[in-house]
């Protein structure tokens, strides 16, 4: 079975999730208000399109143990950890070191915790685009990522977590992450350079991270984590119009899912979604084009935010899953 599931909800079921004993996190989509008391609580400050508020709500299949270690909140329970991180710029030009410094204390806390393995983590800061001293925030950002995964990694390219990096309109650095006791597989996309392989024009270290990463939970249960995926082919951005950029971006999902259905008994299908757009758009029309292409119509979470790169309007994150009969 699989040892926890991804829900979005409403925020009005948020007090009744937090009551679960189950509860592994809930993050909810806003600015952020009173400060945050409960270790599984966390707030990415960006805005939901379409006049929802939904919170992603992460439920264990057994009951969690909870606390905070290195500064990092998390819950787990036998087999997998959840850890969320936040830290403040104490500088305009601090974000790499902060960053290696977010990292190393995932990485510390989840070791100490007996999870090794990162599958998973999601990074979110602000004024991604902006030059600060003659680099781009999230250059300066890859470079100190780049800097922690190579002293914690001793197989840097082939064990990197999936990942994604977004930009927020709140001050802070936050990351959240999954772990887990085993690791997963790297599972790279044909259609794309590896990230990790970006020439130098991308910055002074490229990103470090995986496209996904296939998890077996025993030998009939799978889940693959799907990186921040854009319209990219090679290293290259590709187009300038909207519903040309998501339909590149959905041919790199497919092209991600038939590769790491090479590895399995029985294809993965999309479980959940989550869309990152630079603008408020028309998400009728963008949900139709994704489940046709996807042949399938997952729970979809569209969030209006800042993409890595700034030609970029749309990126595509999410879970697929499989399971043998």
């Amino acid at each position: 079975m699989f040892p926890f599931q991804v829900v979005y909800r409403d925020e009005t079921q948020a007090a009744r999730a937090l009551d679960d004993e189950r509860l592994l996190a809930l993050i909810r989509f806003r600015k952020p208000a009173a400060p945050l008391i409960d270790p599984r609580s966390g707030v990415i400050p960006l805005p939901e399109l379409g006049g929802s508020s939904t919170v992603e709500v992460w439920l264990s299949a057994q009951p969690v143990r909870v606390g905070v270690t290195h500064g990092v909140s998390h819950a787990g329970n036998d087999t997998v950890l959840f850890l969320q991180c936040r830290l403040d710029e104490y500088a305009p030009d601090a974000l790499q070191p902060l960053t290696a410094m977010a990292y190393r204390r995932l990485f510390a806390a989840a070791r100490e915790l007996g999870y090794p393995h990162l599958l998973r983590v999601w990074n979110y800061f602000p004024a991604i685009n902006r030059e600060c001293g003659g680099l781009e925030r999230y250059r300066a950002f890859c470079a100190g990522r780049h800097q922690a995964l190579v002293a914690e990694l001793t197989e840097f390219e082939t064990h990197l977590p999936a990942a994604c990096a977004i930009g927020t309109d709140e001050p802070g650095l936050r990351l959240y992450a999954l772990a887990g006791r085993t690791a997963g597989i790297q599972i790279e996309n044909p259609r794309q350079t590896s990230a990790f392989h970006y020439p130098r024009q991308y910055g002074p270290r490229s990103p470090s991270f995986s496209r996904a990463v296939l998890k077996a939970w025993g030998e009939r249960h799978h889940h693959l984590y799907i990186s921040g995926t854009a319209s990219i082919v090679g290293h290259a951005s590709q187009h300038v119009d909207l519903m040309a950029q998501l339909d590149e971006t959905l041919f790199n999902l497919r092209a991600l899912l038939a590769q790491a259905n090479r590895l399995m008994p029985e294809p993965l299908r999309p479980a959940l979604l989550k869309v990152y757009c630079r603008s408020d758009l028309d998400l009728a029309a963008l949900r139709q084009r994704i489940a046709q292409a996807l042949d399938a119509d997952p729970p979809t979470l569209f969030l209006q935010a800042d993409i890595c790169r700034r030609e970029l309007l749309i990126e595509i994150e999410g879970l697929a899953v499989g399971s043998a009969s």
